[in-house]
């Protein structure tokens, strides 16, 4: 009997449940880093016992590669997102790297990456190229958008950056709070504000804000209580 596909659909299933498990490390470690975390402390937030811990993470070396790998997904551009030719491919291409864009601001923490620089400097080296990657490609993106003539004239590099600035601000707490602004108010305005100095006008009576509004709702509700 062949069961070469049934080995292989386990292996899946168990590389999915192992990222499922390092998935819930993401929100704690974004306040206070990893470098605190026993084991113990590990298998809580995981939902496991120690025993079953040890059964999927022999070591917490391998705990925290995952944990990079997984960051990384989010960094990566998908093609998809960012693809050419029309008005409608470059309005979506804007509105999925927004909201990928907050998501990577959002884990992609100092405390965490401090822990991955003093502890694991290789690690945090392939997500220092992930992201000079995602930007690389944001640019062109961006570029192609503005030689096509459905965006603004603008620095591409410094349109990127502005994204790490502002989301720093806005995912601070305190933040917000000195500000008097609610997390989904400052998201919301800020997606308002990018989309008014992206696209021309032409292109902006076009865009249909009603799934990004419920994304927007879905991302608040991810960046605050760490829901899947």
């Amino acid at each position: 009997m062949d069961t070469t596909g049934e080995t292989q659909s386990c292996r899946y299933t168990d590389e999915t449940t192992k990222n499922k498990y390092v998935a819930k490390l993401l929100h704690p470690i974004k306040s206070n880093g990893f470098q605190g975390l026993r084991m113990d402390d590990i298998a809580k937030a995981m939902d496991l016992s120690k025993a079953t811990l040890y059964k999927y993470f022999p070591s917490r070396d391998e705990i925290i590669e995952r944990l990079t790998a997984l960051y990384i997904k989010y960094v990566v551009c998908d093609e998809a997102q960012l693809m050419e030719g029309s008005r409608e491919a470059y309005i979506n291409g804007f509105q999925s790297t927004f909201s990928q864009t907050l998501l990577i601001a959002n884990y992609g923490t100092e405390p965490f990456f401090q822990d991955l620089r003093e502890v694991y400097p290789q690690l945090m080296a392939s997500i220092e190229m992930a992201i000079s990657d995602r930007n690389g490609r944001l640019r062109a993106f961006y570029e192609r958008g503005i030689a096509e003539g459905y965006m603004n004239d603008l620095n591409a590099m410094l349109y990127i950056l502005q994204d790490e600035l502002i989301f720093q601000k806005l995912l601070d707490p305190h933040y917000l709070m000195k500000n008097n602004l609610t997390l989904r108010s400052a998201i919301w305005d800020y997606y308002l504000i990018k989309k008014q100095q992206l696209f021309k006008p032409g292109v902006l009576a076009e865009i249909n804000d009603k799934a990004m509004s419920e994304k927007v709702d879905y991302l608040v509700r991810k960046i605050t209580f760490g829901v899947a």
